[in-house]
């Protein structure tokens, strides 16, 4: 990346670029983000990073620590514990409002969204990190889903908090195998099939599991979750296909 291009330009490209890299684990939760690095990094100003930056804190997958500078978010099971008992409140009741407002566009965009999810490679390698093109994927299916509640406030509220958790459920899913596809189609299935009860209970299945693998490996310290991946055969960092 160059200097050459607008600034709000720059800045956008520089956030995807640093958001793509939280999100997929190769910049951890706790790491410092130096501003000056970042600018050498990426060819551009000290002000469009710090501008990339603050739009991260804004959606809290970066914070601003006073007289240090920026570090992406650390980990918590308080955190946690919190972001789950929201996520399930507010997902809830946007699903259901999607299965009665929910028309036949919204329909075929799920299908057409849980394609493309089932059909994104997860890791790319042994490290066992997720993909971005998986993590885009993932998070596109979520959204589409609850994107029938006809609220843009709504939508806008779920699709922070899904980015919130997308940092702990990159730290999770290396630590217990899973049916992500076998989940993923039960909540699609449930939807299209107009049974919210099901649909709902389907949804909290999904997020709890992360929560319960993350308390269960942390034993009280969340730093272990990182320890145990590492600690383990890299065919054995990521889920099975």
């Amino acid at each position: 990346m160059t200097a050459g291009g607008n600034r709000s330009t720059l800045s956008a490209q520089v956030y995807q670029q640093v958001r793509a890299a939280i999100l997929s684990g190769r910049l951890p939760p706790g790491q410092r983000l130096k501003v000056s690095d970042l600018s050498v990094q990426h060819g551009v100003s000290l002000n469009v990073v710090r501008e990339a930056l603050n739009r991260l804190t804004g959606e809290q997958l970066v914070r601003a620590v006073p007289q240090i500078g920026f570090a992406v978010t650390a980990l918590s099971l308080d955190d946690l514990t919190d972001l789950v008992k929201v996520r399930l409140a507010i997902e809830s009741t946007a699903l259901r409002w999607s299965i009665e407002h929910g028309d036949m566009t919204w329909e075929s965009q799920i299908v057409a969204a849980h394609y493309r999810l089932a059909n994104t490679p997860m890791t790319a390698d042994e490290s066992g990190l997720l993909t971005y093109d998986w993590i885009h994927a993932h998070s596109a299916f979520h959204a589409m889903i609850l994107s029938g509640c006809s609220s843009r406030r709504m939508q806008d509220i779920t699709r922070s908090l899904s980015d919130q958790a997308e940092l702990y459920r990159r730290w999770s899913l290396p630590l217990a195998p899973r049916d992500l596809p076998g989940e993923h189609a039960e909540i699609m299935d449930a939807t299209l099939s107009r049974q919210a009860d099901r649909a709902v209970v389907a949804l909290t299945a999904h997020i709890e599991r992360t929560r319960n693998t993350i308390i269960e490996n942390a034993g009280g310290d969340i730093a272990q979750l990182r320890r145990s991946r590492d600690a383990r055969p890299p065919e054995q960092r990521h889920i099975p296909a």
